[in-house]
């Protein structure tokens, strides 16, 4: 079988198409051939070597992380899924390897793949929607009345949070690019600020919550802008950053890894429209090197980037 792999790390020009072989489901695996694979940033920072201190020196190494396929075989002690259902899940960051014909996965990253969602569909959601859960759910606690505001609220993490807090009954507001206002206004984001504009972010008033999905707003900044007893969630935790938060109650993190748990209630939310990925490019797996490389560099969509099988 074909993945995309590389034999050591650095930039792009490190992935090649390679040869693998999986073995055998083992007691809590599940084989999954695969339809679909989403792309995020933790796939490209994982082969620059970000994390090597976790995920080791042993090559070659796959990429990818988010995806959707149909099961293949199980192993013993799995009884939440049967040869044939369409599932959808994440990897373990330290054995990722999605950007392949078939995948070996635990039983406890999977879900079913809600029939009203494609498969592309389905393989954008993983990393995305539990950051957004741990983010606005475990951390901000939204509820109805709260008042949460998203700077980087037309990202895939940040789309996917604004539709979680609304569907809680809070109030959202955010900032974003020129190019995303509209959707973000669509969403139910108001009041809308513009990034640069961050004087007038408590123009309206202070939050319960602040979501910093992309890293760039200041984390003093941030905690000027809260309520008391407000928390600033944080899922972009530079050492400046920590260090300024570390010593605040009210600095939290957010990683997917502790949303994993939460991807049945994700793909019920995704069932019933709650939660509406959005896709801004389909390309072959074919293509998966050149289409990588393009969104590493910056290459912008209207939504995820999925490669299909």
């Amino acid at each position: 079988m074909k993945r995309v792999q590389y034999d050591r790390h650095g930039g792009p020009e490190k992935m090649y198409f390679g040869d693998y072989d999986l073995p055998p489901a083992g007691d809590g695996e599940v084989r999954v051939s695969v339809n679909a694979a989403a792309i995020n940033p933790l796939d490209w920072k994982l082969r620059q070597g970000a994390m090597k201190l976790f995920t080791g020196r042993r090559f070659p190494k796959g990429m990818g992380t988010d995806f959707a396929g149909i099961v293949e075989a199980v192993g013993g002690g799995v009884v939440d899924f049967r040869v044939g259902d369409e599932v959808f899940g994440t990897m373990d960051f330290k054995r990722s390897g999605a950007f392949a014909e078939a995948v070996l996965v635990e039983a406890a990253h999977l879900a079913k793949k809600p029939p009203q969602l494609s498969f592309a569909e389905a393989a954008s959601l993983p990393i995305a929607a539990m950051t957004a859960w741990v983010a606005i759910i475990d951390r901000a606690k939204a509820r109805p009345g709260a008042r949460i505001f998203i700077n980087g609220c037309s990202g895939a993490v940040g789309a996917l949070a604004i539709q979680l807090a609304v569907s809680r009954g809070a109030h959202v507001a955010g900032a974003c690019g020129p190019a995303s206002r509209e959707s973000a206004r669509a969403a139910g984001v108001s009041p809308l600020f513009h990034y640069s504009d961050s004087q007038a972010y408590t123009r309206q008033g202070t939050y319960d919550a602040v979501f910093d999905t992309l890293g760039t707003l200041d984390v003093g900044h941030g905690f000027a802008m809260l309520n008391p007893g407000g928390v600033f969630v944080d899922i972009n935790p530079t050492p400046a950053r920590l260090l300024r938060g570390v010593l605040s109650r009210r600095y939290k993190l957010a990683f997917a890894t502790m949303g994993i748990k939460h991807l049945p209630a994700i793909a019920e939310l995704a069932g019933n429209g709650t939660l509406r990925p959005a896709i801004g490019l389909e390309a072959p797996f074919t293509d998966a090197l050149s289409v990588i490389a393009d969104t590493e560099a910056g290459r912008r969509t209207s939504g995820k980037t999925v490669l299909t099988f």
